[in-house]
């Protein structure tokens, strides 16, 4: 969360003036966005949809902010597609080897014909009015084409929506479904002529026509309907919210509801789906469902008895595909991508790396640097985090905030008043008595001996041992407290809930409240010197002191989500992060605020700035990102100040170091099992 995980303290001369945000208009493809995925990988954001193509080798994935991925060799390796939009996608449908075509929200429809190399917006012939939108304006939640032609395709989404296009995808009609209002979110056609969708309370609709009429049908009354699937011709199984499964065989004008769990299911699938239909008595019989709470639900005899799967982890799964009654995928939250060769009894992961939240990071340098995280997490990296190796930490509770004082001695501090401590650059960690049972949520060492911890009700701690020991002190707050900053070993303050800003001069032994005229949640401070220095926190709150913290002066931005996280690198140039995945940065003083181009809708929880591309933002899922180029720094304010910038911090050079290894190497991480690729013969 600061500039990296020692304590360098520069005189600089102050300037502060109005602050503003601003929004940077930037056309940006996904990899010209100027940020890397270090993990997960290949990337961490939502998945919502993945299809293959019929003869099995090329897949696609797409999902939130714009991402598409692709495997050109069965699912054992995907790769992050250039995107031409930052807008969430939520279904893919791969026609062929080239041709896919991909739908999201404001009416995105993205067609390409070179397999993913280009992409096309395609065009909507009409533009015909709804009560309360038009198709342009419609998010789509699903694509489907039809197996007997794939030039005949349909298109769902927000207040009834429904598109149709017979060249396959360049061009879309609107539909006669004038007298459906509600959102459909899954639409599956048996052959050209028989066709069905599913939305909000309990809405099914059946066409026999390709889609020029629609009968509408209701199951679950009152209940979203997520998916659904066709067994033959008439039998078609759909599912829902609060447990909703059920199934017709007359079209939807029967239902029979089978009762599984009170769980949301989230994805239905059948596996002869992807070989098409032979003759309209066909019945598929082996289908896979999931629910949210991450469990896996298999039939064997079309949808009339099923049985609960544990997956590891029990992720949340949006999307199944089968390719025959052995071989499906699945993806999910945080970029997931698991893999099954028996029929779904055991999965793997494709993706690589850790999945858990991580509450805070630290570098000591440009290469060495930390992460701590949700179940007793810890990570290193040695070269820049290209690769974060897991460390055991003897612990399963939430670590909350790491610190260094030099590349050798480190401390973590974590829930019911944990403490951790490495004297041998994180390769191995033992624990520090806290004589506390709160969560702590903060911690500071001035040096290596010295050090303070902060956390809930109102919590400060204080060791001179190195962090083998610690004593409570006073705070005169019963305030969650959540960041803590010293200048040498009397002077510093502590940041809380309810715009909590404590100073002390004495060492903690007696502790002023400063007033600073708010009520939100301040959740972390960084300084450049012993005068200048930010804190952030709830509803996009940014606090700035000139005078070492006697007096703060309040940002007034445009950011109203919850900012956790930031770093100072110089008296005038600062980046923060936040809810949403939202990273901003000043390089004024904090006149301004510019807005980074987003990558992520994950939230952020820590971020260090060392200048330049050494920029690393960690939080939510395992996220983190590092910056491949400078970041933008959008138009500047025009008012002038003759005060000069304060140069860069400058290090001498580094010592050569040997790579931190951890001491007890971690077999099992908890995780899905790992997919290890066979090798194909020759």
């Amino acid at each position: 969360m600061r500039n990296s995980c020692f304590q360098i303290l520069n005189t600089a001369l102050i300037l502060i003036l109005g602050l503003k945000v601003q929004s940077l208009q930037a056309q940006v493809s996904f990899k010209a966005n100027g940020w890397k995925w270090q993990n997960p990988l290949p990337q961490g954001n939502d998945l919502r949809s993945i299809r293959f193509s019929p003869e099995g080798e090329i897949g696609f994935a797409v999902g939130e902010n714009g991402t598409i991925l692709k495997t050109e060799d069965g699912g054992f390796n995907f790769k992050v597609l250039n995107s031409p939009t930052r807008v969430n996608l939520f279904d893919v449908f791969v026609q062929s080897r080239f041709e896919v075509v991909v739908v999201g929200v404001r009416g995105t429809i993205l067609k390409t014909e070179d397999g993913g190399r280009r992409w096309q917006q395609a065009f909507v012939k009409e533009n015909i009015q709804t009560e309360n939108s038009s198709v342009f304006g419609d998010h789509l939640y699903s694509v489907f084409f039809a197996q007997d032609n794939m030039k005949n395709g349909w298109a769902v989404g927000t207040y009834g929506t429904i598109i149709k296009t017979e060249d396959g995808g360049r061009t879309w009609v609107r539909q006669n479904s004038k007298h459906i209002q509600a959102h459909l979110y899954k639409v599956f056609f048996f052959n050209s002529l028989i066709g069905s969708a599913v939305g909000d309370e309990g809405t099914v609709l059946i066409t026999t026509d390709g889609g020029k009429n629609w009968r509408e049908s209701k199951v679950c009354e009152g209940v979203q309907l997520r998916d659904l699937a066709f067994l033959s011709e008439k039998s078609l199984i759909v599912v829902g919210l609060n447990g909703c499964l059920a199934r017709s065989d007359d079209q939807g004008i029967t239902w029979e509801k089978i009762s599984l769990t009170k769980a949301d299911f989230l994805a239905v699938f059948f596996s002869d789906e992807s070989e098409g239909f032979k003759t309209s008595e066909v019945l598929k019989t082996d289908g896979w469902a999931t629910d949210s709470n991450g469990i896996l639900w298999r039939t064997a005899n079309g949808g009339k008895t099923w049985l609960p799967f544990s997956i590891r982890t029990s992720p949340r799964l949006f999307s199944l595909f089968f390719m025959n009654k052995s071989k499906g995928f699945a993806v999910g939250d945080k970029g997931l991508v698991i893999r099954t060769d028996d029929g779904g009894y055991s999965w793997y992961r494709i993706t690589e790396g850790l999945r858990e939240d991580i509450n805070d990071m630290c570098f000591y340098d440009e290469r060495l640097g930390w992460a701590v995280g949700a179940n007793g997490r810890i990570w290193l990296t040695n070269d820049g985090g290209n690769q974060w190796i897991p460390v055991y930490s003897g612990t399963q509770v939430n670590l909350n905030s790491v610190f260094f004082v030099n590349d050798r001695k480190g401390f973590i501090v974590g829930d019911k008043g944990t403490v951790l401590r490495t004297i041998n650059g994180g390769a191995s960690w033992g624990r520090g008595i806290s004589n506390s049972d709160e969560d702590l949520s903060g911690v500071f060492f001035v040096n290596e001996k010295i050090g303070y911890a902060v956390g809930s009700r109102g919590t400060i701690l204080k060791s001179d041992s190195g962090g083998a020991y610690w004593t409570k002190l006073e705070s005169g707050t019963r305030f969650w407290l959540e960041d803590v900053y010293f200048f040498d070993e009397n002077r510093g303050l502590v940041f809380g809930d309810r715009g909590t800003i404590l100073k002390t001069d004495d060492g903690g032994k007696t502790w002023q409240k400063i007033e600073t005229g708010i009520e939100e949640n301040l959740y972390d401070a960084d300084f450049y010197d012993e005068k200048i220095g930010y804190a952030v926190g709830s509803k996009g709150t940014i606090l700035k002191t000139e005078d070492g913290g006697l007096t703060w002066q309040y940002a007034e931005t445009d950011i109203q989500t919850n900012l956790f996280a930031i770093s100072v690198l110089r008296s005038n140039e600062a980046v923060a992060v936040g809810e949403r995945g939202v990273v901003i940065r000043t390089t004024d003083s904090g006149r301004n605020w510019q807005i980074q181009p987003p990558v992520t809708p994950n939230t952020l929880f820590a971020v260090v700035y060392l200048g330049g591309t050494r920029v690393w933002v960690a939080g939510k899922g395992g996220t983190i990102l590092k910056r491949t180029e400078e970041m933008q720094a959008g138009r500047i304010s025009n008012q002038t100040s003759t005060v000069q910038k304060s140069p860069p911090k400058l290090k001498s050079r580094p010592r050569p170091r040997v790579p931190v290894v951890p001491l007890i190497t971690i077999t099992d991480d908890g995780d899905i099992p790992k997919l290890v690729p066979q090798k194909r013969k020759d």
